[in-house]
């Protein structure tokens, strides 16, 4: 996180914040804090304090109300009756999508009031952010360093619906959201929205519209799914064997990240996972060799990048007679590496 004096942040491990008084070097920080004392502080242990900051939203449906109303105030309701709420990452930096930093908002697209309590995992544990958000507004909760993240990103998102009238009880959301942090550097993940002036990548957390569609959806697809099994039953008494034409193999993708390739990876050391890994890429390098594919792609990550340099010693030393070379960066981004076997 950037944290420059004059700066208004919050203690992640603890209650309480302040105002940046000082930078004292590149991971500490003097804050002055709610009791009036000037205390050095590591930044990682920060964040933003946005409770003072107001944002302004348009969608198609309903008016996102820029003015955030204190629950003493009356809130600002629609006539809709849908119940939209989602996730939305904006890049800071416009002018490079894949290459910026990101807020993170989150949108309440509805007519509840949201106890909601934000989760994002750090080095082993997670973090969390919490708060209430007003109907028919949207919020900034959090800002992502993209190039500090794991090459995974999980976050957990739980929200809980409430109102000062009286309403329609909601179950509340445990949401479970996890994607590959190479999604931040592909083109195409950040586009135009109902919400954002900006490009953003906008990620549903609950749309009602979209549970009935999927209920029905599922109702249509049953009643397919056993018309056309009858249907297969009745052609495959008069249908003659077909001789299908083996398509040649073409590439081979490989994922050595330790978790793809191990469910229960404690008490494990970096080194032996390092050995896992590397016996697995010469394993997969045989077998795609012998099965005759023409490309094999080893997806190894960014990370410490002590990964992607043994693998690529080891192709310089042993696999001599195969050139190799960065995979494709709008697939992978920064984290593979492809071989090419045969031509």
């Amino acid at each position: 996180m950037k944290i420059k004096v004059g700066d208004k942040v919050k203690f992640l491990n603890e209650v309480g914040g302040g105002i940046v008084t000082d930078i004292i070097d590149n991971q500490t920080v003097k804050v002055l804090n709610d009791t009036g004392f000037e205390i050095p502080i590591l930044t990682e242990e920060l964040m933003p304090d946005y409770s003072d900051i107001k944002f302004q939203s348009t969608t198609e449906k309903t008016e996102v109300q820029s003015k955030i109303n204190p629950l003493e105030e009356e809130p600002i309701y629609t006539d809709t009756e849908e119940v939209n709420i989602y996730l939305a990452f904006v890049p800071e930096n416009q002018n490079k999508l894949i290459d910026s930093d990101s807020d993170v908002y989150l949108i309440n697209d509805s007519n509840y009031f949201l106890y909601y309590n934000y989760a994002f995992k750090g080095s082993k544990k997670y973090k969390g952010i919490t708060g209430t958000l007003e109907p028919n507004v949207k919020e900034k909760i959090h800002s992502l360093e993209i190039n500090m993240l794991p090459d995974n990103t999980e976050i957990i998102l739980q929200v809980i619906f409430f109102d000062k009238k009286e309403f329609d009880i909601l179950k509340p959301i445990h949401k479970e959201i996890n994607f590959r942090t190479v999604k931040f550097f592909k083109q195409g993940t950040y586009k135009e929205n109902d919400f954002f002036d900006e490009f953003a990548l906008i990620l549903p957390v609950y749309e009602s519209n979209l549970m009935q569609q999927v209920t029905e959806n599922l109702k249509n697809k049953d009643l397919k799914k056993i018309i056309n099994q009858k249907e297969d039953q009745n052609n495959k008494l008069n249908k003659p064997k077909e001789f299908i034409k083996k398509e040649p193999k073409l590439i081979k993708e490989v994922d050595l990240h330790i978790h793809e390739l191990i469910d229960d990876e404690t008490g494990m050391s970096d080194f032996g996972k390092l050995q896992f890994q590397l016996d697995v890429f010469h394993k997969e390098m045989a077998s795609a060799i012998k099965e005759g594919y023409k490309r094999i792609v080893f997806i190894h990550g960014v990370g410490t990048g002590s990964l992607k340099l043994k693998i690529r010693n080891e192709l310089q030393h042993k696999y001599k007679q195969y050139q190799f070379q960065d995979a494709s960066f709008k697939e992978y981004g920064y984290g593979a590496t492809m071989v090419l076997l045969r031509r």
